[in-house]
């Protein structure tokens, strides 16, 4: 096998798929990408694949399913890229934390063990990168260790306790191959120009507060919670993942992508208040009573905020990262502290909150 890496890569071409393909070709210069897309989305993800190497050959796109058997391929390419492929990135999944159980687990834990079963069949594999999430602590408080996983936690929703299935299956293939995960806390947009594909996350925070400034209604403290809100921004996490993906003696290890300088809920929620020109804050509420609306189908519609995302600003739990940390010491990797970067994550979203495709349709 050449040393160039052959990378096959699942979720593309979203926005954490796309931004790591660009990284995949600018740190590794014989890097070859191979990106396995569903139809629907394979027309787009074309579009995308020439903008990052426009002319070359160095990202090619597959239409597949991680769902179906071998990965809906076709047999015959599935044994062309066995005996190709070096390194596998998994990031296929459903986010969506309103999800439904029968959904979530077709796509994150039948889907990632269609991938790992893939990766079995690979004879040059060096890597298998496989994105977890911080979450998988579920309704655990307290400080959440990288080396922990199953700790007899329950979990918020389905998007929680699926992600949580499919690193266990991630590490127990971690006895016959090569494979690290990542677990991200809460992303948001690029550090230096705020830009996503989405406003979802903290970002249904500055819908809410948007809309009630929009109004001119005084926002008060969603009650005294000192909870940490663990965020970071896209570029390190990509960054980050190709660092950690490079790097020699890591494999087996789980290295959760967080912030270990996190902010309090109470002083981000100050913050983006203060951001977006509202009103406010002035004194203090129980979150029950934004709660309680939201339960309701048309209220969540009007102010386009989930219900589900509340839990994550006042869950009392600190994300340690200290083995990615010294993976990452000395490699010019490193995450930026949220208050140097939120102005222009709001600047992004002010200049686009109107733009329908990064609207979410809330259920």
């Amino acid at each position: 096998m050449s040393a160039e890496r052959r990378v096959f890569l699942t979720g593309f071409p979203g926005f954490i798929g796309r931004r790591l393909v660009e990284k995949i070709l600018s740190k590794e210069p014989g890097a070859k990408v191979l990106c396995l897309v569903e139809p629907r989305f394979e027309l787009r993800a074309r579009e995308e694949a020439r903008r990052l190497d426009a002319g070359g050959d160095r990202v090619a796109i597959l239409a597949g399913d991680i769902t179906a058997p071998d990965l809906g391929m076709d047999p015959d390419a599935g044994r062309d890229l066995a005996s190709r492929v070096t390194d596998v990135f998994h990031l296929a999944a459903v986010y969506d934390l309103a999800v439904p159980e029968a959904v979530a687990r077709r796509v994150n834990v039948r889907g990632t063990r269609h991938v790992i079963e893939f990766a079995r069949t690979l004879k040059g594999l060096r890597r298998l990168v496989h994105f977890s999430t911080c979450y998988v602590s579920g309704l655990r408080t307290g400080t959440i260790y990288e080396d922990e996983l199953d700790m007899g936690q329950r979990f918020k929703n389905h998007y929680e306790s699926t992600k949580h299935d499919s690193e266990y299956l991630v590490r127990q293939a971690m006895r016959e191959m090569d494979a690290i995960v990542i677990r991200p806390s809460v992303v948001v947009g690029d550090s230096r120009t705020g830009e996503t594909q989405k406003f979802d996350g903290p970002y249904f925070g500055m819908i809410l507060i948007d809309t009630l400034r929009r109004l001119r209604v005084p926002l008060p403290y969603l009650g005294p919670s000192r909870a940490e809100i663990n965020i970071v921004p896209v570029d390190y996490i990509v960054d980050g993942t190709v660092a950690l993906w490079q790097k020699e003696g890591v494999a087996g290890s789980t290295f959760a992508l967080a912030d270990s300088r996190p902010m309090t809920s109470r002083e981000l929620y100050a913050q983006i208040v203060r951001g977006l020109g509202a009103l406010g804050p002035l004194g203090a509420v129980p979150p029950l009573l934004v709660d309680v609306p939201l339960r309701i189908p048309h209220v969540r519609r009007l102010l386009g905020v989930p219900r589900e995302v509340l839990e994550y600003f006042n869950h009392p739990a600190h994300y340690d990262c200290s083995r990615a940390l010294a993976a990452l010491e000395g490699t010019g990797v490193a995450c930026p502290d949220l208050r140097s970067y939120l102005p222009a994550v709001l600047d992004y979203y002010v200049r686009n909150r109107d733009r329908r495709e990064l609207r979410w349709e809330a259920v």
